[in-house]
């Protein structure tokens, strides 16, 4: 914290109506944001959110190869048992 911009301390009681330094008040506020600045700050936001971003392939890619072969191995297993089941079910 800077303290050169705080407000000092005046033991004399005569000087009260001064307890904010000249750096401390503000002439005017301005309450409202223009759009430019409004669209200014919701891009950067928005690359900042990108730029921490994980890729699901970027993180582990022999982790999503082996999910993706034993996605495929649990499919082609489920399709063969069906194919033998419908093969030896008895007709009517």
């Amino acid at each position: 914290m800077n303290t050169l911009l705080a407000p000092q301390r005046r033991d004399e009681p005569y000087q009260r109506d001064d307890l904010l330094s000249d750096t401390l008040r503000l002439s005017s506020r301005d309450t409202r944001t223009t759009l430019f600045d409004r669209v200014a700050l919701h891009v950067g936001l928005r690359l900042l959110l990108w730029s921490t971003r994980n890729p699901r392939l970027a993180d582990d890619r022999h982790r999503h190869a082996h999910a993706r072969r034993h996605h495929e191995a649990t499919v082609q297993s489920t399709r063969a048992h069906q194919r033998d089941a419908l093969l030896l079910a008895p007709r009517q």
